[in-house]
């Protein structure tokens, strides 16, 4: 089994970890590839642990062309999140390994590292599938998103009123004035979403949620659409310019006039879990 670990960049807790997902990961005489970035970059400070690292690889990989089994990711959410934009194949699962008190995909704690690629070893693990979210307009496909896609106002000093038109299926939903629209994935119902008013969706269910963000028209809230929906946020001509943020990990202007079209992205996320997924509210609200 070839095991590709990428860790958050600039944090030494996240590459003494790595470091022992290496050491654990040779021992079982798995094959270990260390991510490109990680010994390219200029992070002197770990660069002491990437060397050491190197004892227990066999090569290097790109997430853009990864070549490997598993990925093991370590760090926070943020960190997950780069992953799933950057990883050229889909079909490779995630060992998510969590730094910190939140992370919700974020299956194991680096006490449990052992016992963990030891599962992974011996098949003992699950691999779940998170709908994700296609984001284009007529010129550019952006990457897909995780949690959500937000299309929101950014003023100098203070936020700017934004006036956009929501179609679904090509037929308008509504009008709004105010902050911008969250468009959110089950998984990412617990994050923007839900700090913005929005509900928590099942991730069993198959659908997303369109959250406005301090409307105007009072009367406006969340919606839930079936995740075959097409949904087009268009900027209207008289609004000012708004910005899509995608998992608050990529930004794209929109200019009035231009809009964005949010649908089920063909291939879900994939994560390893080895604990039991159907306490999935308690461990949500431990973590509140």
């Amino acid at each position: 089994m070839k095991i590709g670990i990428y860790f958050k960049r600039f944090s030494r807790l996240a590459a003494e970890v790595a470091l022992k997902v290496a050491e654990e990961c040779s021992r079982r005489n798995l094959d270990v590839y260390i991510e490109r970035t990680l010994i390219e970059n200029e992070d002197l400070e770990n660069k002491d642990i990437v060397d050491l690292m190197k004892k227990y690889s066999v090569g290097v990989f790109k997430l853009e062309t990864p070549g490997v089994d598993v990925i093991a990711v370590i760090g926070g959410d943020g960190t997950l999140l780069r992953v799933f934009h950057m990883l050229g194949n889909p079909r490779i699962p995630i060992m998510a390994i969590r730094m910190g008190r939140r992370g919700y995909l974020l299956d194991v704690t680096p006490i449990e590292i052992s016992d963990r690629i030891e599962d992974l070893t011996k098949g003992r693990y699950k691999i779940v599938e998170y709908m994700r979210l296609s984001i284009r307009d007529n010129e550019t496909i952006y990457p897909p998103a995780l949690n959500e896609v937000a299309i929101v106002s950014i003023g100098m000093g203070r936020s700017k009123v934004i006036r956009l038109k929501i179609y679904k299926d090509d037929k308008p939903l509504y009008f709004m004035e105010g902050d911008g629209i969250i468009v959110a994935t089950p998984i990412g119902s617990t994050a923007y979403s839900m700090a913005a008013g929005g509900p928590i969706l099942d991730h069993s269910l198959k659908g997303f949620v369109i959250t406005p963000l301090a409307p105007v028209q009072t009367w406006l809230r969340p919606i839930v659409v079936d995740a075959n929906s097409k949904i087009r946020v268009l900027i209207a001509e008289d609004s000012q310019e708004a910005y899509a943020i995608i998992d608050g990990q990529f930004s794209v202007k929109l200019q009035p006039g231009r809009s964005l079209v949010v649908e089920r992205h063909p291939d879900p996320a994939k994560v390893i879990r080895f604990h039991d997924i159907d306490n999935a509210y308690e461990r949500l609200f431990m973590r509140l």
